[in-house]
């Protein structure tokens, strides 16, 4: 029995993206140098938190629509 179920390749790439992206998002380095007055890991972090949701979910939604229109 498996417990696992199959991941599209769609979803794969998001989230091997976000977790590439969040790996990188905490790098020390982003720590000091700063933009528009605020330091680059808030804007990495901000980015993420706005980014991750939307993309997930905007990938749920067209994977979804795609089974449908297959039936």
């Amino acid at each position: 029995m498996k417990s696992f179920f199959k991941m599209d390749r769609v979803e794969a790439a998001v989230l091997l993206f976000l977790i590439l992206f969040s790996a990188l998002s905490f790098l020390p380095v982003w720590r000091t140098l700063e933009v528009a007055g605020m330091v680059v890991f808030g804007w990495l972090m901000a980015a993420l938190m706005v980014i991750s949701p939307a993309l997930t979910l905007a990938v749920f939604v067209i994977g979804r629509r795609r089974r449908s229109a297959k039936v």
